[in-house]
């Protein structure tokens, strides 16, 4: 069994997690909207867009794996 502090602290980062997950969604929709934009009209500046979006994307997947791997720790 995991202890009161524990079980906080891993309900937070659970509802973190899920927040992240969310965030992934959403960042997931704009590059396909961004993608189906420039299949038609090629753009810098959405080009842009889209790999600062893919960058934060992957920096967000990153913190996601790490809360996971806190979770896991914190409960053995």
């Amino acid at each position: 069994m995991v202890d009161t502090p524990y079980k906080e602290i891993i309900d937070y980062l659970k509802d973190a997690q899920l927040d992240l997950e969310n965030a992934e969604d959403s960042i997931k929709d704009m590059i396909k909207k961004i993608d189906a934009y420039l299949d038609e009209n090629l753009n810098e500046e959405q080009f842009n867009e889209r790999e600062f979006l893919k960058s934060r994307l992957e920096y967000i997947e990153e913190i996601v794996e790490e809360i996971e791997d806190i979770i896991i720790d914190l409960q053995s």
